[in-house]
């Protein structure tokens, strides 16, 4: 295979892998004041809670100190605009939510709406909420309202296209979404960069729409060259397009902006490890676990990542790690199996290892469409009948080479085992 060839079949793998990567839903902004609040009193208490929750916001620390000030400062808001603005009443939601109180949260968007059901940050939130939740047409439902009062509520419609943007008949209607967000906040960077995303899921059938993908993402670099998100989605139309240098770079520029990003790591570190450099695959899949210690991905991507530097104690710890995290998922049983087959020292105890952690994967996947080509590799067995051009043909799968290698050292006979009949 040509060497492009070789690198747009790497990009097409690698982009499969990290398309699912894209970061999560919009938030609502924060609450600005009634344009007509009853007294100068009522602006200034809500201006100054404002500035208690930016505050706080920016140093990222709501500790019950925190908590506390700033609810007061809200409730005084509220009481000085006469206990009847949602506004005061939604902002008094997040402080809520940030502080780990999500129930008290939802009571409180839901009583914002009650007071003024045009309102949409506080619709917005409870349909972000409900997605995280794992309720999608809940969401929907909410967004769908919320664009419905509010006609100018872009978080809404950024939401809703990007619930839209699953469903390959949804498309186009998530673009009209997103253009409406556009015109209501020319500049507004969340609505580029799903516009962008939304392009480059509807190129996997109209390849031509890659360029149009590349060209809202340097829009939004006009607007913003910092807004890391943006780099991030055009690390994934590049390797769509095959070009896995200038992916790299620009998901480097997105965890350069933003060391917290989750996806961005994580897809820096699939990158680099695609490409066989462990160091740097080690140190993205090492700080997004750190963000995320319960995500099974990072684990396991760490532990892949120590293996390439033949660190296999380290990458084992990692890969039964996963495995505790969630014991149903079954690619950490495979990477036990590989690490077990052929980064130890072969021992008869060794290989029986891997064959019993290949047994376990194969349990776990088989079923799974993401899976059924793996699976196929791995249970594919080779009957010495038949004539030698069939026999030459076949190609023993990795659990066929775990016994073939077992059988060499006399410790069984050379036969299926039944787990793969």
């Amino acid at each position: 295979m040509s060497d492009r060839r070789t690198t747009v079949a790497l990009a097409a793998w690698v982009s499969a892998w990290m398309v699912g990567c894209a970061h999560g839903p919009t938030p609502p902004p924060p609450a600005v004041p009634p344009t007509r609040p009853p007294t100068e009193e009522a602006r200034e208490a809500f201006e100054d809670a404002s500035s208690v929750f930016a505050r706080h916001e920016a140093a990222g620390q709501w500790d019950g100190e925190a908590c506390h000030e700033t609810l007061a400062a809200f409730e005084r808001a509220q009481d000085a605009l006469g206990g009847r603005d949602g506004r005061a009443v939604y902002m008094s939601g997040m402080v809520a939510q940030r502080c780990g109180n999500d129930e008290g949260a939802r009571q409180l968007w839901s009583r914002a709406l009650e007071l003024d059901p045009s309102l949409c940050q506080p619709r917005v939130a409870l349909g972000i909420d409900a997605l995280e939740q794992g309720h999608a047409e809940r969401a929907r439902a909410h967004f769908e309202e919320a664009v419905r009062r509010d006609n100018r509520c872009v978080t809404g419609y950024v939401n809703l296209a990007a619930i839209q943007s699953r469903h390959p008949g949804e498309r186009e209607a998530a673009v009209a979404n997103l253009r409406r967000a556009l015109a209501v906040r020319a500049d507004y960077l969340p609505a580029f960069d799903r516009l962008a995303l939304t392009y480059l899921a509807q190129a996997e059938s109209q390849p031509e729409l890659l360029d149009l993908a590349a060209m809202v993402c340097r829009q939004a670099q006009l607007v913003d060259p910092t807004y890391a998100p943006i780099y991030n989605t055009w690390a994934l139309i590049d390797l769509r397009r095959g070009d896995v240098t200038g992916a790299a770079a620009k998901l480097a520029r997105a965890v350069e902006l933003d060391p917290t990003f989750f996806e961005a790591l994580m897809n820096f570190g699939q990158l680099t490890l695609s490409q066989r450099a462990y160091r740097d695959a080690v140190g993205a899949f090492r700080r997004a676990r750190e963000l995320r210690p319960r995500s099974y991905d990072a684990a396991l991507g760490l532990g892949v990542a120590l293996r390439g530097l033949e660190r296999p104690e380290e990458a084992e710890r990692l890969y039964r790690a996963a495995t505790e995290l969630d014991e149903d998922r079954p690619e950490a049983w495979f990477d036990l199996a590989v690490l077990y087959q052929e980064h130890r020292e072969g021992s008869v105890e060794q290989l029986r290892q891997a064959e019993a952690f290949l047994q376990e994967f194969v349990r776990r996947a088989r079923g799974e469409d993401r899976f059924a080509e793996t699976v196929r590799e791995v249970m594919r067995w080779c009957d010495g009948e038949g004539s030698r051009r069939r026999r030459d043909a076949c190609r023993p799968g990795r659990a066929q080479r775990i016994h073939q290698s077992l059988a060499i050292q006399g410790e069984r006979p050379d036969q299926r085992p039944d787990w793969l009949r």
